[in-house]
């Protein structure tokens, strides 16, 4: 190349006196710019947050897995336990207190609804069951019983025409966003077990009533009298109260007609349900056909208040003076809540009106001086009857008064039971908590358990007396902290014992 196109073209290339070379740039140990710090820290952000979402994506997506296994699980279990009720016994009517009284299935929750909580998991369960009739024995008359499926035919030549029995259930739970459900179907056949005959039209004929077959008495005869149908070919029939057989059996009148009495003389008020059965020539019981019966006679009487006094608890972790009150259950049936009132007709429990509360302990938040006495009220909660139907509206039986005498208790009411508090894990998944009572000081009249926490509403269970030390939680799945206190007769506790976690 020419010598003049090499020249360098002026300022290009030259390099300012002392300033750094990309060589000595490169190996350079002033460390990062700020830039380059920035940028570093937002990809740092940026990946955490990733990690972070698919790990909170990864606990839900769990939480989900299991929810499901255990309603598949809880549904299967509720299937097979079906298949172990007589099949003449299972009816649309009673399958689900029939499954309900079975060991693990009972409804957990007071709320409406069936609920069963299995491992940390409420799940609201749905039981229902209908008959199916096979074409290959004829087709007879299909009552409300029958599923209704598409194409359904009905017919005159099947005497007997519920051959099958499908059983549905579904089982949910709650989730963000979504309504999770688990359905598990499933047909029974008699697999050569007997059907036995079917009683029908049972209904009250004395006294008359314009519902007889879902009577209202409010009238005060002694004796109920009951007519059904059952076939031709019956050779007796028998009756139950509750599900628990009474005698006399019925007896046959005209025709396929059976009628039978019941006494309900003495009976508190409330609902009842009569089921008749009726036996063919070779002894076998037909499926059951129950009624409700409602005896609604009389105000329910005054609850038995049975303690009261003043108290120390825990609100949000914070000691407030307050009065307690507890009674003993009424024995009617038809009570549907209780309410509690202060001297001053002021409702005290429930906190709402329209709540209806069936619990038997009262903590009045409101009351803080214990210097005078205080009366209270407890009345316990029932519908009228309206011609011949229940009421909507809630009405209140007869009350009974409670006096508090005025006066501090005892600084902390009983001492505090003895420690240690133990904890021991038994085989069938219980735990049992053991202490010791008090040496000295006011007597116990029964000892509190806390569980979770020492809050009022932790409360989670008490003893039978305090003569008794010992505490068994058949419910301790996962781990809890559990304390213990001693109750005077006034309602008044000592100090807390514990924790103690397991």
């Amino acid at each position: 190349m020419p010598a003049f196109m090499r020249t360098p073209i002026a300022g290009r290339n030259r390099r300012r006196p002392g300033a750094p070379t990309a060589r000595s740039r490169v190996g350079s140990d002033a460390g990062f710019t700020l830039i380059e710090v920035l940028i570093g820290a937002v990809v740092l952000i940026v990946g955490i947050a990733t990690l972070f979402g698919l790990l909170d994506a990864s606990v839900k997506a769990s939480y989900q897995t299991r929810a499901r296994e255990g309603a598949t699980n809880l549904a299967r279990q509720i299937l097979e336990d079906a298949r172990t009720i007589p099949y003449a016994q299972i009816t649309p009517s009673s399958i689900t207190e029939q499954l309900q009284a079975m060991n693990g299935l009972a409804d957990s929750s007071g709320v409406a609804g069936w609920q069963i909580a299995r491992r940390g998991i409420t799940y609201t369960v749905t039981v229902s069951e209908c008959s199916i009739d096979d074409p290959k024995d004829g087709l007879g008359v299909h009552d409300a019983t029958f599923c209704k499926d598409p194409g359904e035919s009905e017919g005159t030549a099947d005497s007997q025409p519920a051959d099958l029995k499908r059983i549905t259930v579904d089982v949910k739970w709650v989730a963000t966003g979504r309504s999770p459900d688990v359905r598990q179907v499933g047909t029974l056949t008699a697999a050569g077990e007997a059907v036995g005959l079917s009683a029908s039209n049972l209904q009250l004929s004395v006294p008359k009533v314009a519902a007889s077959g879902a009577p209202v008495v409010t009238t005060e005869p002694v004796n109920l009298t009951f007519t059904f149908a059952a076939p031709s070919s019956t050779t007796g029939t028998v009756w139950s109260l509750d599900g628990a057989r009474r005698t006399p059996d019925p007896t046959p009148e005209k025709g396929t007609t059976w009628t039978f009495s019941w006494n309900i003389a003495g009976l508190s008020d409330g609902v009842y349900k009569v089921t008749v059965q009726a036996v063919n020539a070779s002894g076998v019981v037909g499926p059951p056909l129950t009624i409700p019966v409602t005896l609604i006679r009389r105000a329910p009487a005054a609850p038995k208040v049975t303690a009261g006094g003043f108290n120390t608890v825990n609100v949000a972790g914070s000691a407030k003076k307050v009065v307690e009150l507890q009674w003993q259950a009424n024995s009617e049936r038809n009570v549907i809540g209780y309410r509690v009132y202060n001297a001053s007709n002021e409702r005290v429990c429930p906190e709402k009106e329209s709540t209806l509360s069936l619990a038997l302990s009262c903590i009045d938040f409101k009351q803080t001086s214990a210097a005078k006495n205080l009366t209270y009220t407890v009345v316990a909660l029932y519908r009228k009857a309206e011609g011949e139907l229940l009421s909507e509206k809630v009405s209140e039986g007869t009350p009974a008064s409670f006096t508090i005498a005025g006066g501090e208790p005892p600084p902390a009411g009983p001492n505090v039971p003895e420690s240690p508090l133990t904890l021991v894990h038994n085989a069938d998944g219980s735990v049992t908590l053991s202490w010791s009572a008090p040496k000295s000081g006011p007597a116990v009249s029964f000892y509190r358990i806390y569980r979770g926490g020492t809050n009022y509403n932790e409360r989670y269970d008490v003893t039978a007396s305090g003569a008794v030390t010992t505490y068994t939680d058949t419910d301790a799945v996962g781990e809890h902290s559990y304390w213990v206190t001693a109750v005077s007769s006034a309602l008044t506790e000592s100090p807390f014992l514990g924790p103690v976690t397991g």
